[in-house]
């Protein structure tokens, strides 16, 4: 099966990288050429364009920003549609709109294209190891078409429904996930001012009602110094998707913008290519709790 790759961040790299361990023909392309470097040392093509990927593809994946970059790439001029051949695939792993996806996946149909959304959960630790968790969107026999595509890059896959249900479930599991961020902020904050060293707090709440996968995770890099490596406007985008749904659903939404507004701060400030963990240190700083700078500041 010849696969395109389109998108070659901190999550896309190392996906792309697995799919070439998976020893599948791959084609690669990115708005940044270097990026493109270390896959092509490993055995990737390199395309000029999502078009051109599209040509040289049985099924083309995306790891993008947001539903913006999702749309200039599928659908623009040289865009992925603009290239790829009746019969084939479409797979978009970004954290996307719904209603985006809706709208491309019937784009896609009228020219004989399958589709998918296909969003990942996991962070740039699963998409390094390949066990990142799949949420995955569309008819169910294009789905275990691509299942095997997708256990290249993921040890959980889950289908969840028609077009548009990876991407509902994505929004679901991150507007929980940054809701317990910004919990986890002021409670270890408030344990730590109190003169409880992190650290006792997190080996005690991980046996209590408290923990969750979220407070392992990011307390465990901050004592560490470490980072997520997401940036912070990649949260508010999270974030703003899902109060968006809630409200296009008509349900009571009330957290949702409180913690985006938080994020909105932050990254108001200059710090939109922040770390997201840089959130936490920010917050423990106006606290005043000293905890370990990142190693990469």
């Amino acid at each position: 099966m010849k696969v395109g790759f389109i998108g070659l961040g901190n999550m896309g790299n190392p996906m792309a990288a697995n799919l070439l361990k998976a020893r599948y023909n791959l084609t690669v392309y990115d708005i940044r050429r270097e990026m493109g470097h270390p896959l092509e040392a490993a055995g990737a093509r390199w395309a000029i364009s999502p078009k051109s990927v599209a040509a040289q593809s049985d099924v083309v994946l995306t790891s993008l920003p947001g539903p913006q970059e999702v749309e200039a790439v599928v659908l623009g001029e040289t865009g992925v549609f603009a290239g790829l051949n009746s019969g084939c695939a479409y797979i978009d792993l970004s954290t996307n709109s719904p209603t985006t996806m809706h709208r491309i996946a019937e784009i896609g149909a009228s020219s004989g294209f399958h589709v998918l959304d296909a969003p990942i959960s996991g962070g740039v630790f699963g998409a390094k190891d390949g066990t990142l968790t799949i949420f995955v969107g569309g008819e169910q026999e294009v789905f275990e078409r691509f299942q095997p595509l997708l256990q290249s890059i993921g040890k959980h896959i889950a289908y969840m429904g028609p077009v548009g249900s990876g991407h509902v479930t994505k929004l679901v599991n991150n507007f929980i996930m940054f809701i317990n961020f910004a919990g986890v902020c002021e409670g270890m904050a408030m344990g730590a001012k109190a003169g409880i060293h992190p650290q006792a707090l997190l080996d005690v709440i991980k046996t209590s009602t408290g923990d969750s996968m979220y407070l392992r995770r990011t307390i465990g890099l901050l004592m560490a110094g470490d980072d997520v490596n997401s940036a912070a406007e990649l949260a508010v985008k999270d974030v703003h998707l899902g109060v968006e749904l809630g409200r296009e659903l008509g349900i009571p939404i009330e957290l949702g913008p409180l913690v985006e507004d938080i994020f909105r701060r932050f990254c108001a400030e200059g710090r939109g290519q922040a770390d997201q963990l840089e959130i936490m240190r920010d917050f423990m700083q106006r606290s005043g709790v000293e905890v370990p700078k990142s190693k990469s500041a």
